[in-house]
């Protein structure tokens, strides 16, 4: 076909208004966004290996707690370009061709993944100046932290750690700080929302596309902000009716049918006995509620791909109008979608999830059901129940039932081991000074104010009077050994403290310093021994120590099970929400370190009480994410 030709046939295009376009388009966003779904996963899990031995160090994985023997290394640098390789492929993958097929589609031209992947890659050049670079790191940085525009996956999970965030809102010059610097990314986001678009669609450099930005911005403000409130109404209202159809009209499995039938019923398809009435009935209301969820949430996972893209068809529809004037009608799409094919494969795919479902509901009990119940160990001895680190809050944890309380030790100017989460004392004593430079007979004369507020003064407890309340208590004593003194003479000390007393079974020393758990493993491999981290690269299960203690955001499955394939346990810290800790019970983490004890009690009596379809749901939840 020539020119010529061409050019005829996309004159003959009918015009269609907006809505119809949308309709229209729907099966090309669909396929889009599928198949960029498996483009970005292949290469992740392709590289996933090598990068993790590359980072390796010694042939130990690279954590928060053994960093500093990666960041003098040569693979540093290595590992930083691939980093940002990926970062740029995630953002050429999911923003940039996603604004080219947007503006393919609103221009009538045809449109595929093939076309929109070679302009995106094309655009990369134009950003390898300052202003690009800044543009690229707002988005992979400052748009998971102020939530104003366009994301990718790869940060879907990113988050200042909940410890670092309870520091920052405890002292209001740093609360100040972090909340004036999430207005400042809001305003620069606002103000630069069509950036992209500049450069991808007009060709612009960074800069200018920036300005451009902000002159669209200022002009137009109150509409772009009434245009967004009305695409999100739009996107709430879709998302909420599938919410409905599934919870309210199917979700009757999970409350009437489920109520009838027992709860936390095993049963063993393959023992060869006969099953009963009952048995047979909970099997069907397995399986049943297996497609519901299953489906439910393929469906949701889909509406919310197509919902993202008709939220950037909204954005590339405004910057069309803020810069070219109003577009009342629009062409209809080139008859080149294969719908058919795209009907054909997702008929076939509703035929596999359909047979998954059979199968997750018949092995409800070995897919499903937990095997053992998540165990629970208090923060700084008894969480809220008491003040922190304190004797009285070891006893609340024993009296509950803790698999453990954590603590934290120092050493004196004079050799002696007592109890205070901070570097100094300056926070429950007033007194700046470091336990590393005060005596034991100094400490002792200080007075700790309550942290529950009840205006209690309290000693400064020691480690010996932590040991001789956990001996024979059936609560695991977590000692972290933290600031300055958390070195070699502390491991051997606390080890012969922990055998004069006969507790080998009842102490676990852990740490954010890797090298000092490293060390206590090796000399007293009978202790139980555990790292803590909030990030890593490489096979963190090579680390030297019993427990992996992991910031409750990386607590992925994948990384639990690859845990558990190592035979070590697999521990959340700190998880002080509602949400989080209902999440972690449906997880197959071992234990979780909480401030919320009665919360963790509650949550799990919930979880104990829930309907199979419930337990189900739960599990299931994140399978599309």
């Amino acid at each position: 076909m020539g020119k010529k030709e061409k050019s005829t046939k996309q004159v003959e295009q009918k015009k269609i208004s907006y809505g119809r376009l949308i309709y229209e388009a729907l099966p090309e966003m669909w396929g889009f966004q599928i198949i960029v779904s498996i483009l970005v996963a292949i290469p992740m899990w392709l590289f996933k290996g090598p990068v993790g031995a590359l980072a390796t160090v010694d042939g130990v994985a690279v954590t928060t707690a053994n960093m500093k023997g990666l960041l003098l290394s040569w693979r540093f640098p290595v590992l930083l370009v691939i980093g940002i390789a990926v970062v740029i492929y995630f953002i050429v993958m999911e923003l940039f061709a996603q604004i080219c097929l947007c503006d393919d589609i609103l221009q009538g031209k045809g449109a595929g993944v093939r076309r929109e992947l070679k302009r995106g890659f094309k655009s990369v050049k134009k950003f390898l100046t300052p202003m690009g670079i800044g543009v690229l790191a707002y988005i992979f940085i400052a748009v998971p932290l102020c939530g104003l525009g366009f994301s990718i996956s790869l940060t879907k999970e990113f988050h200042i750690p909940n410890f670092i965030m309870d520091v920052v809102l405890a002292k209001p010059l740093y609360a100040i700080g972090y909340f004036a610097g999430i207005i400042a990314l809001l305003w620069f986001g606002f103000h630069g929302i069509f950036t992209l678009h500049a450069v991808l669609i007009d060709g612009m450099t960074p800069s200018e596309g920036r300005r451009r930005s902000v002159e669209i911005v200022k002009k137009n403000r109150w509409t772009l902000i009434w245009g967004m409130i009305k695409v999100f109404i739009i996107v709430f209202l879709i998302q909420l009716g599938i919410n409905i159809l599934f919870n309210i009209f199917l979700g009757g499995l999970g409350s009437d049918m489920g109520e009838t039938l027992p709860k936390n019923y095993t049963i063993d398809i393959f023992s060869g006995k006969d099953l009963t009435d009952t048995e047979i009935e909970i099997l069907a209301y397995r399986v049943a509620s297996a497609i519901t969820i299953i489906l439910g949430k393929y469906i949701n996972a889909i509406v919310v791909l197509l919902t993202g893209t008709y939220v950037m068809l909204s954005f590339t529809k405004f910057y069309f109008e803020f810069t070219r004037g109003e577009f009342k009608e629009y062409l209809e799409r080139p008859k080149k979608s294969r719908y058919t094919g795209k009907v054909v494969a997702s008929t076939l795919l509703f035929v596999v999830l359909i047979a998954l479902s059979f199968l997750v509901g018949l092995l409800y009990d070995r897919m499903i059901a937990r095997q053992e119940p998540v165990k629970c160990i208090a923060h700084r001895t008894g969480g809220t129940m008491a003040s922190e680190n304190s004797v009285e809050g070891l006893e609340l944890a024993i009296q509950h039932g803790c698999y453990g309380s954590e603590t934290d030790i120092h050493r004196t100017l004079d050799g002696y081991y007592i109890i205070n989460h901070d570097n100094d004392f300056k926070r429950l004593t007033g007194v700046a000074k470091a336990p590393k430079d005060m005596t034991l007979d100094e400490i002792e004369k200080l007075e700790i104010n309550d942290t529950t507020g009840n205006g209690q003064k309290l000693k400064v407890p020691t480690l010996e009077e932590l040991l001789d309340v956990t001996k024979d208590s059936g609560t695991r004593l977590f000692i972290e050994f933290k600031g300055a003194t958390a070195d070699e003479k502390e491991a051997d000390d606390v080890a012969r403290m922990i055998k004069e007393r006969d507790m080998v079974d009842d102490v676990a020393i852990i740490s954010l310093d890797y090298n000092i758990i490293d060390y206590t493993e090796t000399h007293y491999p009978e202790l139980m021994t555990g790292t803590l981290f909030f990030a890593g690269l490489g096979d963190i299960t090579n680390l030297n120590c019993d427990l992996l203690i992991m910031e409750e955001e990386i607590a992925t499955d994948a990384t639990i099970n690859l845990i558990h394939a190592a035979n070590k346990m697999a521990v959340v810290w700190t998880v002080n929400t509602r949400n989080n800790m209902s999440k972690f019970q449906d997880s197959d983490v071992d234990a979780i370190i909480t401030d919320e004890i009665e919360m963790f009690e509650e949550v799990e009596a919930e979880h104990n009480d829930r309907t199979d379809f419930e337990a189900m749901e739960a599990r299931l939840g994140n399978m599309f994410d």
